[in-house]
């Protein structure tokens, strides 16, 4: 008991040590101190709601994440103050449905049984939002009514990776040995591999539709990724990277803000205060945070940095708390991931282990793809940092993987704890 405390007291220290110099440097309103409160107690509640229901999944990852999640809101309170407050309140949101996921979601493999219905409505959410959705940024994916915006893509990746852990999960031995024998390889045939093709190409198709082409890779990553984790077969790695560069040649001469970034990635300098003046002022406040920081408050990306909030917050971060810091977040996304393919070898069930690792990939291509952009060693994708950047919709969806995932590694605990110790191994 103690010691689920003790974590979640380490990252309420995190928020109110940054509240508290953002308040000192006169740079945050006294409202914030009641929006952290609120979060504060929903953080204590949720541990003690844990204690109370004997909660016996993965210790670290609801506590990493809100960790993330701390850092976040305390740079969303220094770089934008309007939409800090936005923010508090979906954090307060995505932990209530965390909880209500884990609590109402009695066994996550009922979600398996599902199969084709996830990934019609996955079809479904980006057809309707190419159709009705509105364009920002180039990209048609979002919904907006009563001033508010939503982005359906972020449910389309809870629907697709149910999708896929539920097909994977029945067609694992005839894709990993295939059915057919064409020359030395022996492949899937077309009636095991087609409904995994249907759904990846439309998806990837409406999104391409939509100019989503950020989110675009990270579906082609995780599929690809999932794949290969499912069946442990490199062939589907191998056939992936030549379908990698002719889609990105392809992106490369069909948009031009595609050929826009990819200039900017190659040499930002040559149009450091147009095209790549966001690219040019993420890479000034990165290298002059240097190894510890200009301090919370006193970097200047905050200010110079387009979208500092969102795609670039990580940016402000390396720039105010150096070098220490920013591996410090990088560390903590490392954490979740490793966490969740922890959790994915403790299921017992196909479905859940697939499940647990996909959402591990899922996180780890978003992160690696966004510190890549901002840092110059990918073109920039738009998309934002999970549980970091400023976004409702993107809370919504992290939040409601990480339930399902509790849900799995809850689940383990048990059907591994009433399984006989010379069968343990057998069931793993």
């Amino acid at each position: 008991m103690l010691h689920r405390l003790s974590l979640r007291v380490l990252t309420l220290v995190v928020l109110w040590m940054g509240l508290g110099v953002l308040k000192l440097d006169d740079m945050t309103e006294s409202g914030f101190f009641l929006q952290g409160a609120v979060f504060s107690f929903l953080i204590l509640a949720g541990a003690l709601f844990e204690i109370f229901f004997c909660y016996q999944g993965d210790p670290y990852l609801l506590p990493v994440v809100q960790t993330i999640l701390a850092i976040g809101l305390v740079f969303l309170a220094r770089i934008n103050p309007a939409q800090a407050a936005d923010q508090f309140i979906w954090a307060n949101l995505g932990l209530i449905i965390y909880y209500a996921v884990f609590f109402i979601l009695r066994d996550y493999r009922k979600l398996g049984e599902y199969q084709y219905l996830w990934g019609m409505l996955a079809l479904l959410m980006l057809l309707l939002t190419l159709i009705f959705g509105t364009t920002i940024n180039g990209a048609t994916s979002w919904f907006r009514f009563a001033g508010m915006g939503f982005q359906p893509e972020e449910l389309v990746k809870v629907a697709l990776l149910l999708f896929l852990a539920s097909y994977l999960s029945d067609n694992k031995e005839l894709l990993r040995f295939g059915t057919i024998q064409v020359g030395k390889f022996s492949l899937p045939d077309a009636k095991t591999m087609g409904p995994f093709v249907f759904i990846g190409v439309f998806v990837l198709g409406l999104l391409g539709a939509q100019k989503s082409l950020g989110t675009a890779l990270v579906f082609f990553l995780l599929m690809v990724f999932i794949l290969y984790v499912a069946t442990e077969r490199l062939l589907y790695l191998v056939v992936s990277v030549p379908l990698v560069m002719v889609t990105g040649v392809a992106g490369y001469f069909l948009f031009d803000h595609v050929r826009v970034r990819v200039a900017t990635w190659i040499n930002p300098w040559v149009d450091a205060s147009g095209g790549a003046y966001q690219i040019s002022q993420s890479i000034f406040a990165i290298s002059g945070g240097r190894l510890l920081g200009t301090g919370l408050g006193n970097g200047i990306g905050a200010y110079q940095i387009p979208n500092a909030d969102t795609d670039f917050i990580f940016s402000v971060i390396a720039e105010e708390i150096g070098f220490i810091g920013a591996m410090a977040v990088i560390s903590l996304f490392i954490i979740v991931v490793m966490r969740c393919f922890c959790v994915s070898t403790r299921a017992v069930d196909r479905f859940g282990q697939i499940l647990a690792a996909g959402i591990g990939i899922l996180i780890g291509v978003e992160a690696l793809i966004i510190l890549a952009g901002v840092t110059k060693m990918l073109p920039l994708t738009g998309l934002p940092l999970p549980w970091m950047s400023y976004g409702g919709s993107s809370m919504v969806g992290h939040f409601l993987l990480l339930g399902i995932l509790a849900g799995i590694s809850h689940s383990s605990a048990f059907s591994v704890s009433q399984i006989p110790i010379g069968k343990q191994a057998d069931a793993l």
